[in-house]
């Protein structure tokens, strides 16, 4: 066979499982497939722009999951990639199960496999990689091809393909992991509940039942909860198994509402999604004030219900952050829809108020308003009043946090506002410390990303990666990844999930990382449509960005004529980036140092942004940088640009 016909293989592992590794690679160069992977490169080589390259080159990620791969960054970040362009084959070669945001896919158990080509475990890998590839399996024989033994990451090796049809293995040996047993892991999709309520207006009320469900049941230890982008996808789907298919889930808990003035009837089934088999049921005829507490019963009987695989869980679940039910139905109201506009923002807010004024108490609904006056100032022509508005959403989510200083979805939100702020150090400190506490939200997760990857994009990647797994049809997962991705130099991948977050949310998120991967890779007719969808001084900045990568002066000229109209304190980073690309380094740093002048924003991005590496050998530009951002945070993968 042509080498050049042969599917390409990235073989990703940690170095610790190097022997083991060695023989998996000998072994599929025997069955006649391109393995890329860590035995010789040149000492010396750039090695992450080498792995950068095989990595989008290769027609399937295989990765081998094990006690010590899943603690990998390097793992994690290349199993996203596979993942995320739907390439990756995991490989298991121990009892380790894999890490969040990977579960969902079945893995090839090679634990036992004790190295023979012919094996029909690993048959099943060859299998499935020639499928995933699209070509005709290769036998394989056991010829393998020697592993160099040089120093360093990665390496393509071809071995000779065989002569006889693959008799056995395919999908058969490949474990679903979202459905083992006994193992101290279980998952579940809570759908939206039905409205019975016979007034479609409810409908905010039984959603929101359904997402305080999903909030309160990923805060358990071993129980993997979809987040409610992909939940509410499948709403009103009578087909539980097809859902759970495609969501890599094992459980399904429905349920439905009917809501009066006086009483309210919840019912709700939790079923197994491979057997149909319902687990649990029950159905609740209280008076509405008790709204709160069975909510509460049905997320600890749901708990329950899955023991066998979670433990025992101690006490009852407590859901809603607030004991006031009417607090809680006007939360549920303000969170019904994402605004749209200034009027839609302000009617939300309004009725998060009333939720404060009816419980002070409630943190959720000061975190939510921090967001929605967030919104409102983005939209806010006046400087000023957009000023007061940033103001008051600092104020808010900065109270939601001293309210629950334990909810990860108030600290990762009020991360973003200290980033904003340039406190840069707090912002990390916060989302980390996010992450670890609602390790299974998959909104806590993205935000705590979108915080973190403008110091360390890889940990970002993975945190998003894992959003994306909880909630792989949520927008701001996507969001956080191609943010992430782009600060890592990865510009095609960052396209794929920035294509994704604008697919996912009707055009409003990821399209600055689309327009400006297309930009850095060259493909500026394609960016060119993108500035139309920008508002303000944005149309001006962009499109000198782009004629000033295009070459073309004059152009670049008038649109940063067309910039200075719009106050220096929204746009002196922008300057910066153009004129940079203008080579106009004294320009660019001028603009640079108006820019921490007024406190931009914007400056958050300054460690990994590509427009502006023509002024990183200039001392003036560290000295602007490192007042911005403390060096010790910068994580800067090895091998990419200074």
């Amino acid at each position: 066979m042509d080498e050049l016909q042969k599917p390409r293989i990235f073989l990703s592992y940690a170095r610790a499982d190097r022997p083991r590794v060695t023989k998996i690679a000998e072994a599929l160069a025997a069955a006649g497939l391109c393995v890329w992977w860590d035995a010789a490169i040149e000492g010396g080589s750039a090695f992450a722009k080498d792995i950068a390259r095989e990595l989008d080159a290769a027609d399937v990620v295989v990765v081998v999951w094990s006690a010590t791969s899943v603690e990998s960054a390097w793992v994690l970040d290349e199993a996203g990639t596979g993942r995320d362009r739907k390439r990756l084959v995991p490989v298991l070669i121990d009892t380790t199960l894999p890490p969040l945001g990977f579960r969902q896919l079945q893995a090839i158990d090679l634990s036992a496999w004790k190295g023979r080509a012919g094996d029909a475990k690993f048959a099943a890998l060859v299998s499935a990689i020639q499928k995933l590839a699209g070509s005709a399996a290769v036998v394989p024989v056991a010829r393998p091809a020697p592993a160099s033994s040089g120093p360093s990451r990665r390496l393509l090796i071809g071995g000779a393909a065989g002569v006889a049809a693959l008799a056995a293995g395919g999908f058969g040996a490949w474990r679903f992991m979202g459905r083992k047993t006994d193992d101290g892991t279980a998952s579940v999709v809570v759908l939206p509940f039905a409205n019975l309520s016979g007034d479609p207006a409810q409908a905010y009320f039984s959603d929101g039942i359904a997402e305080e469900l999903r909030s309160a049941l990923s805060q358990i230890a071993g129980l993997t909860v979809i987040g409610r982008a992909s939940s509410e996808r499948f709403r009103d789907t009578a087909d539980l198994s097809g859902v759970a298919a495609q969501l890599g889930v094992a459980n399904v808990l429905t349920g439905s509402v009917r809501r009066s003035a006086t009483t309210a009837r919840i019912a709700a089934q939790l079923t197994d999604s491979k057997t149909g088999v319902e687990i649990w049921s029950q159905s609740y005829d209280r008076p509405a004030g008790d709204v709160l507490d069975i909510q509460s019963s049905i997320a600890t009987s749901v708990v329950g219900a899955l023991s066998p695989r979670l433990g025992k869980a101690s006490g009852k679940l407590v859901v809603g952050g607030t004991g006031n039910v009417e607090a809680q139905a006007l939360y549920f109201q303000a969170n019904e829809n994402p605004p749209t506009d200034a009027a839609s923002a302000a009617k939300s807010i309004a009725k998060l108020d009333a939720a404060i004024a009816l419980d002070p108490g409630y943190a959720l609904a000061y975190s939510s308003k921090a967001r929605l006056l967030n919104f409102l100032s983005s939209m806010e022509a006046d400087t000023a009043q957009a000023r007061v508005l940033v103001a008051q959403a600092i104020a808010s989510a900065r109270h939601a946090v001293e309210l629950a200083p334990k909810s990860g979805r108030a600290l990762a939100n009020y991360s973003t506002f200290e980033l904003g702020q340039l406190n840069v150090r707090a912002a990390v400190a916060g989302a980390e410390r996010a992450a670890q506490l609602e390790p299974g939200n998959a909104d806590a997760i993205a935000g705590a990303a979108r915080s973190i990857y403008v110091v360390n994009p890889a940990r970002a990647a993975v945190l998003a990666g894992r959003a994306i797994a909880l909630d792989p049809f949520s927008a701001r997962a996507f969001h956080a990844h191609a943010e992430a991705l782009f600060n890592l130099g990865r510009y095609n991948d960052a396209i794929i999930a920035a294509r994704k977050a604008l697919d996912l949310s009707n055009g409003t998120r990821g399209g600055s990382q689309l327009f400006e991967s297309l930009l850095i890779l060259g493909r500026l007719a394609e960016a060119r449509p993108l500035i139309a969808s920008q508002t303000l001084w944005r149309v001006p900045a962009r499109t000198a960005l782009l004629e000033a990568r295009a070459g073309n002066r004059a152009a670049s000229d008038a649109a940063l004529i067309a910039l200075g109209g719009y106050p220096s304190e929204t746009t002196s980073y922008h300057r910066a980036r153009i004129h940079a690309q203008r080579g106009d380094p004294e320009t660019a740093l001028a603009a640079l140092a108006e820019a921490l002048t007024f406190r931009d924003e914007l400056l958050s991005f300054i460690a990994f942004d590509p427009f502006v590496d023509a002024l990183r050998s200039d001392p003036r530009f560290k000295a602007i940088q490192d007042k911005i951002i403390p060096p010790a945070l910068v994580a800067r993968p090895a091998g990419q640009r200074l």
